[in-house]
């Protein structure tokens, strides 16, 4: 009976600790989930790799606390199809990453996340490597509420980062856009294309210290969300993000 007991006792002693330990890892779990991870996605209707990126891109798109942003570049345009997406700005945003790139690389499709280590999009176990990595980095998230015209954006503080210079942008996207490509490497296809960006902002020099600011929602073009990032030195690693869908 001794033995028995003693038994009992270590079994429900164990039950007990997985247990805790379960909740310590769910809490964990919780905390980390709660930081947006930022993906942006350089693509081109006119690319031949791109669709596969596309679709990865879409099914990260649906993930929790994923900040998705697609950037049709223009620069494929020559190749028999204009891209109904493109934007120069999305050109000069891969060009400011590639910049911190020794070489500099210019190639679609190209995925960043959080700002940081463009890679080729369409490689699965690059995108999954690059996603576990993410999730591990502090990524404060931006308040961003809407009356009419008049968007309001709160910033956290950005944490443990000792530079005080980043920079605010702003882009406005289509949250679904169908394309029937009939010309061009991709003729033929029928593609579905998620947070495409179509405007452009530029909200400023922000030092890091909390605050609360204003800006209008963007006119040149019916959007149906804004996202917000805070990065460090205009195309380093994003330290604040946010997204409001209208």
């Amino acid at each position: 009976m001794i033995k028995l007991s003693f038994l009992l006792i270590c079994l429900v002693s164990g039950a007990a600790l997985f247990s805790f330990s379960r909740a310590q890892a769910a809490e964990s779990l919780e905390v980390k989930a709660k930081t947006p991870v930022i993906i942006e996605l350089f693509t081109s209707q006119s690319c031949s790799s791109c669709p596969a990126a596309d679709k990865f891109f879409e099914e990260m798109a649906g993930q929790d606390n994923v900040i998705a942003l697609s950037c049709h570049v223009s620069y494929w345009n020559h190749l028999q199809w204009q891209d109904t997406l493109s934007r120069e700005f999305c050109d000069i945003r891969q060009h400011g990453y590639a910049s911190l790139e020794n070489p500099p690389k210019i190639y679609t499709p190209q995925m960043v996340m959080n700002g940081l280590n463009p890679f080729v999009g369409s490689r699965p176990e690059e995108i999954h490597a690059a996603l576990s990595r993410a999730r591990n980095q502090d990524v404060r998230p931006i308040v961003i509420t809407r009356n009419d015209k008049i968007l309001r954006y709160e910033l956290p503080a950005a944490g443990m980062e000792t530079s005080k210079d980043f920079r605010l942008w702003m882009f406005g996207y289509k949250k679904s856009v169908n394309e029937d490509i009939t010309s061009g490497e991709n003729s033929g296809r029928k593609v579905r294309y998620i947070n495409a960006a179509v405007t452009y902002d530029n909200l400023g020099a922000w030092e890091g210290d909390p605050i609360t600011s204003a800006a209008m929602v963007p006119q040149e073009e019916k959007v149906d969300g804004v996202v917000i990032f805070a990065q460090a030195g205009g195309y380093g690693r994003i330290v604040a993000a946010g997204q409001l869908e209208f």
